[in-house]
């Protein structure tokens, strides 16, 4: 592929990502991290600021280093902590480095995979390739679907052809790891929890603290 073609390709993959998660209003440095207290909780041993400190220099330093061999993060934690913020980071920091960059939320993910299977829409089988094909797969929002049998089959295949391939892919998810167990299958568990490194959210709900600002 020529460069001028490259570009335009980059270019396109920018405005959808755009479309999909506002990034172009959420980077890195509009992380607030003055949204977690600095109060030591005593079930962490540090500040939710400290931990978080420490959650945005990961996420940031997985996204402008990002290469081929990046492996995988495993965003967890409870609702309205900046996981779906700073997934939408590193979209659009890897996608800046010439690298291609697919963002789905769990629940279109699992809908487009369920109609590339069992309708004829070649939309949605080009987009299911993808899945497979980008060298970077971020998917938002895991355990916000409808869990079915054919769900957890394809999360399982997803995952699980990234690894075979060596392909980066990061997931955030609200799920405690029994949780990803028991809604899932063990065999998903283990290949989230032992092949991707675990980046913690932690400290109050801040779409509740934005709230009681207004």
């Amino acid at each position: 592929m020529c460069e001028c073609l490259r570009e335009l390709c980059r270019q396109e993959q920018k405005k959808e990502l755009t479309l999909l998660t506002g990034a172009a209003r959420e980077t890195f440095e509009g992380f607030r991290l003055s949204y977690y207290s600095d109060q030591v909780d005593p079930n962490l041993g540090v500040s939710p600021r400290a931990v978080m400190t420490g959650t945005l220099q990961t996420c940031r330093r997985y996204a402008q280093s990002f290469t081929l061999k990046s492996g995988n993060l495993l965003l967890n934690g409870n609702p309205g902590l900046g996981k779906t913020f700073l997934s939408a980071c590193i979209a659009r920091t890897v996608a800046d480095g010439g690298y291609s960059v697919v963002y789905e939320t769990a629940v279109h993910l699992f809908s487009c995979l369920e109609e590339a299977k069992f309708t004829d829409s070649q939309e949605a089988k080009r987009q299911a390739e993808k899945y497979t094909a980008c060298d970077l797969l971020i998917v938002d929002d895991l355990g916000t679907e409808m869990t079915t049998q054919f769900v957890s089959s394809a999360l399982y295949t997803v995952l699980n052809d990234r690894l075979l391939a060596g392909s980066p892919t990061v997931v955030s998810t609200n799920l405690q790891s029994d949780e990803i167990a028991r809604r899932y299958s063990p065999q998903i568990a283990s290949r989230l929890l032992g092949s991707y490194r675990l980046v913690a959210f932690v400290g109050e709900d801040i779409r509740l603290q934005k709230a009681r600002e207004t």
